[in-house]
């Protein structure tokens, strides 16, 4: 069961490029990474709607407690057929860039509350 977040978060915005597309993933934290956003500069596309949907899920794990790190795995380690699929390759950057965003977080946390 996910838990009432407060209204302010701190968060971590990482820019990357991947296979010619642009994304910004912003990871917000409270005790923790709790929510994920993902944003493709490039409208209206069939990714950008699988991308949301993505974050949308991540963030509800991550608000009912499944740990970070057992996300960050099962997205590096899944597969989309036919192999070679770009789709794969960016939900590979996703997760590389929000274990990023934790790494720093991790880091920085005392600049990042302020």
């Amino acid at each position: 069961m996910s838990r009432e977040l407060p209204d302010t978060l701190a968060s971590v915005v990482h820019k990357t490029e991947h296979s010619g597309f642009e994304l910004y993933i912003t990871t917000t934290f409270y005790d923790g990474p709790k929510e994920v956003f993902v944003t493709i500069a490039r409208e209206g596309s069939t990714l950008r709607g699988m991308l949301h949907v993505i974050s949308m899920l991540i963030s509800v794990a991550l608000r009912a407690g499944v740990p970070w790190s057992e996300l960050s795995e099962k997205l590096r380690r899944h597969k989309f057929d036919p192999v070679g699929l770009e789709y794969e390759s960016i939900v590979h950057a996703v997760a590389a860039a929000v274990d990023a965003c934790v790494a720093f977080y991790e880091k920085e946390k005392d600049k990042c509350l302020g």
